[in-house]
């Protein structure tokens, strides 16, 4: 249960455990120094896209849990993150972000790249590597531009105060004072950002790209902003995509990329189409409209169980079908943590990816949330003192990281603070899996403040350093099961 009261000092430490047998895990202080490379980013590679799942270089399903890292008004990067917020989300067990390019802040004039803008970004991405925090890449908008009241796209690509004029002539691809259409000049920015990104240190890091945020329909298509819009989504925006997708490739680039529907809660499956290109996945947003204004004393966080369940159903129903992974890039908002937890772990019972909107508040940006924000005070950095501690305890649960094999379940029960987790021990078709794999959980210390008991079925916990427990099968073939509760 959330407990806004109690001290989150979070504590970690590695144990061995044989076969079906108990073992009380001997907790020790975490604090805010460089933990170097975790198990989430040791790897040489980047993840891979496997049918459904994303796949480290060893063969090894990826969950990751993490929050926003997005800034919509001037400098457009987060520029008061520090080593110390990367190492406490790290700490956490957070370990991605979604980081995002703002187009105006890339292309100020057609054609002109900020390089210097771009490093910015780049110097995040580092930071976070250092850290064990993968990236998604987003490039950002809400509501078109600035000169539309939103964020995204630079004032030579806004001719109209029309948010919805302004798409029209961007799917249109009309072309700009350059003679140039305006989604050529999208393709050729994200060209020169991938370009970059990928002659940079910690190219490895980043999960995928994530082209565009939350893309409205133009005013042609006669589809309400935020509703489903299937033959806008069937058409103009496929074969958007497709152009960023080739754009991408062409740099030789081969990471993931996550489009994303038109923004809407899932009230029907999106109608995109499969793409072509191997490496795309998926990418939704889900936000219960009752809670965007809502606190946790309120009476809407039940009504939105019904709700969420339909809307991230259709979703992943949607992604299976595909046979893609899907990426949560954003939910939440506001602290209505009850809510939030609810969302958790119904987002890890299908072992999604996950980041939270979003880790700062960020009042002056367009298009945010009153409550949004992890932290208590944006201009510290974070740190247990510094983090709301009731939306901590609704984000940061004990899960499967690293999964070597094929996932089957995974329940957190939040009352009794026991997570059960089912793998077969047999790689997801179409991978293998290292010798040397090992399927990799995070333990908060917080849930499990005398120890946690550690039962394995058909498996066995071996040590592997200060950052998670690592669990291998008895052998090849078997269906293992951790559970993972408070000691007495």
């Amino acid at each position: 249960m959330i407990d806004g009261t109690t001290n989150r000092s979070r504590q970690l430490a590695w144990f061995r455990v044989g076969v079906l047998t108990t073992c009380m895990i001997a907790l020790s202080s975490v604090a805010s120094y460089d933990v170097g490379v975790g198990a989430a980013a040791q790897n040489n590679t980047y993840p891979q896209k496997v049918g459904q799942w994303l796949v480290d270089a060893q063969g090894r399903v990826l969950v990751m849990h993490g929050v926003n890292l997005v800034h919509k008004t001037a400098p457009f990067y987060p520029d008061n993150f520090s080593a110390q917020d990367a190492a406490f989300l790290a700490s956490e067990g957070l370990d991605v972000a979604r980081i995002g390019f703002i187009w105006s802040a890339v292309e100020p004039e057609p054609g002109v790249y900020d390089d210097t803008y771009i490093e910015h970004v780049i110097t995040l991405n580092d930071l976070l590597a250092r850290y064990g925090i993968r990236t998604l890449i987003d490039f950002h908008q809400d509501s078109w531009s600035a000169k539309a009241g939103g964020d995204g796209a630079p004032a030579w690509a806004s001719p109209s105060t029309s948010d919805l004029v302004d798409f029209q002539d961007f799917w249109n691809n009309t072309p700009v004072s350059d003679g140039v259409g305006l989604q050529v000049h999208f393709k050729n920015a994200w060209r020169h950002v991938v370009t970059m990104l990928d002659q940079s240190s910690g190219a490895n890091n980043i999960v995928g790209f994530d082209p565009f945020n939350e893309p409205y329909a133009g005013i042609d298509s006669g589809c309400v902003p935020f509703t489903p819009c299937p033959l806008f989504e069937a058409g103009p925006l496929a074969s958007f995509y497709r152009g960023v997708i080739a754009a991408i490739r062409s740099t030789g680039d081969q990471h993931v990329i996550f489009p994303e529907a038109i923004a809407q809660n899932g009230i029907f499956s999106p109608s995109l189409p499969a793409f072509a290109d191997s490496e795309t996945a998926f990418s939704f947003h889900y936000y219960c409209p009752l809670t965007q204004t809502a606190k946790s004393d309120q009476p809407y966080d039940g009504v939105c169980r019904p709700l969420e369940q339909w809307g991230v159903g259709n979703f992943v129903s949607y992604a299976h079908r595909l046979q893609v992974p899907a990426f949560v890039g954003e939910f939440s908002c506001n602290d209505a943590d009850e809510d939030n937890a609810a969302m958790v772990d119904l987002l890890d019972q299908d072992f999604l990816s996950w980041t939270v909107w979003a880790y700062y508040s960020y009042a002056q940006d367009p298009a945010n949330c009153p409550g949004q924000g992890l932290l208590l005070n944006d201009q510290l950095p974070g740190s247990l003192s510094n983090a709301k501690a009731e939306k901590l305890d609704a984000l940061v649960v004990p899960y499967a990281e690293a999964i070597a094999g094929t996932p089957q379940l995974e329940q957190f029960d939040r009352t009794t603070m026991t997570l059960t987790m089912k793998y077969s021990a047999v790689p997801v078709p179409g991978t293998h899996l290292s010798p040397s794999a090992v399927t990799d959980f995070f333990v908060p210390s917080l849930d499990y403040p005398n120890g946690a008991d550690v039962r394995v079925l058909n498996g066995q916990v071996v040590s592997r350093g200060e950052e998670a427990v690592g669990v291998v099968p008895s052998q090849l073939g078997d269906t293992v099961t951790v559970v993972i509760s408070p000691a007495a």
